[in-house]
């Protein structure tokens, strides 16, 4: 039997592994709980959008994928965190396809039109004329 190889999967960037990794119901043991895993790029996701206001677009280009990836990350991410949150599930978040992004996005680096990910902060441009 032959198995089709497919298109390798592009890591997806992220800021930073995240600090916190388990979360839980107060007051179950975790031995009583289902465990929802999210990967660590469905958190980018969510953060992206959900924390900091990218739209859509701008998040997928962050992450360095096509807009269309990016959506199904996100879908999946946020119906995982509504399960845990109204079936009162614990999360653990592990996994994924991903490598730490180098520029730090969230501050000017000083790229502006240089930057590879062309982000709010890159995009502002200084006008040196004088």
């Amino acid at each position: 039997m032959r198995f089709r190889r497919g298109r390798p999967k592009i890591p997806r960037l992220i800021s930073e592994e995240p600090k916190l990794k388990v979360f839980k119901p107060q007051g179950i043991p975790v031995k009583d709980l289902e465990i929802i895993k999210l990967e660590v790029d469905e958190l980018e996701a969510v953060r992206l959008v959900d924390l900091l206001g990218y739209e859509h677009e701008e998040a997928a280009r962050a992450m360095g994928i096509s807009r269309r990836v990016f959506w199904n990350i996100l879908k999946s991410a946020r119906k995982k965190i509504a399960d845990v949150l109204i079936n009162g599930k614990g999360l653990k978040i592990e996994g994924g396809h991903y490598k730490i992004r180098e520029c730090k996005f969230d501050e000017e680096c000083g790229k502006y039109k240089y930057c590879r990910f062309r982000l709010k902060p890159c995009e502002v441009f200084e006008s040196h004329e004088g």
